[in-house]
């Protein structure tokens, strides 16, 4: 059989199981960003309602990718009863901590936030979001060193909270041998980032963070940052007087420029509808697999298969946002990869 009767095969089974399939539901985001753990004094009610708000703001800022969300009509709404969100919650001791430390878990309604967000026009950042290998070079009064995976001390513990209460998906580089050999402390400190890159590419992230934190003789802190993703650079600077809070920030202008390019909005209620086309669509576990990718997107709020030509599928999509926000979401993924630029909505499904 050649390659003509072989698509003309898969075209007419396709069709037939098209037709047979309902429409794949919309996924709802990860469930872990609709939790959050704070530190508390005790069981009583009244610290558990007033946790339960500040609980509720973490999760806020974390899915709307924006600090200014906490002024906005739906959040303030929720904020005024957020028991009303809760659907689970228990205590716990944190694990060896002396002496021992109380936190409350908190899971909230991630579907009723996104609508009560998404139906105002509040900018919504869901689980699309880019892995970050965080580069992070320290000097502490003479102390200098290069912050490795799970090395405990306390800028990566100041760090994984952080990038925890945002959302952010930070991993660390190893700084074995072969990271060693690549990456030098002078390299990271002194702005020279080729060598950082090219070293990053050994753990395939969607998005690099360079950092470099100093502390002064006095004891106050400063930072430098620097961040690529899909090919654009931010750079900022920032001083604080405590690691915890100059560590927040960092992760938190970083959290700010990621979702500025993968938050999505439903501008005055409306949903935009745009033809997609995907090739490389050769087999039916293809199909399956791009089309739980796409009604699992953010952004996706409907989609039908309008055409199948060969191993070519069309696609009609309502979305929350644009063609070009989909474009930058999908361009973090490991699923789709845009045809070209000359050619938006032209996709190719990667194998």
């Amino acid at each position: 059989m050649d390659n003509y009767q072989q698509s003309s095969v898969f075209l007419v089974v396709l069709l037939g199981v098209l037709a047979l399939l309902p429409a794949p539901a919309v996924q709802a985001a990860a469930e872990n960003l609709f939790e959050s753990e704070v530190v508390v004094p005790d069981q009583s009610p009244g610290v558990r309602s007033h946790t339960m708000k500040t609980a509720l703001q973490e999760v806020l800022v974390r899915v709307a990718g924006q600090h200014a969300v906490l002024t906005t009509g739906p959040a303030m709404a929720m904020l005024k009863n957020p028991d009303k969100q809760v659907q689970q919650y228990r205590y716990f001791t944190v694990p060896e901590s002396e002496p021992p430390v109380l936190k409350l878990w908190v899971r909230f309604d991630g579907e009723a936030i996104r609508q009560a967000l998404q139906q105002q026009g509040v900018t919504y950042w869901g689980a699309e979001r880019p892995d970050t290998l965080l580069w992070l070079a320290v000097e502490d009064r003479g102390k200098r060193y290069v912050v490795a995976a799970d090395d405990g001390t306390d800028v990566y513990l100041q760090i994984e909270q952080a990038a925890r209460q945002r959302g952010v998906p930070v991993l660390f580089p190893l700084m074995d041998l072969q990271d060693q050999s690549q990456v030098r402390f002078s390299d990271i400190w002194g702005g020279f980032f080729d060598n950082v890159m090219d070293a990053s590419k050994r753990y395939n992230p969607q998005a690099v963070l360079i950092g470099r934190l100093n502390r002064s003789p006095s004891g106050g802190w400063s930072s430098r940052w620097h961040l690529e993703v899909a090919g654009q650079p931010s750079s900022w600077s920032d001083s604080r007087q405590q690691l915890d809070r100059l560590a927040q920030q960092g992760i938190d202008d970083t959290a700010d420029i990621l979702a500025s390019r993968f938050a999505v909005s439903q501008a005055g209620g409306n949903l935009d509808t745009v033809s997609i086309s995907v090739t490389g669509v050769d087999s039916l576990a293809d199909y399956s697999r791009l089309s739980d990718y796409l009604s699992g997107l953010t952004a996706v709020v409907d989609m039908q298969v309008a055409r199948v030509a060969g191993t070519e599928i069309q696609y009609a999509l309502q979305l929350n946002g644009s063609l070009q926000d989909l474009t930058h979401t999908v361009t973090i993924g490991t699923v789709l990869e845009p045809l070209s630029i000359a050619t938006p909505g032209s996709f190719r499904l990667r194998q």
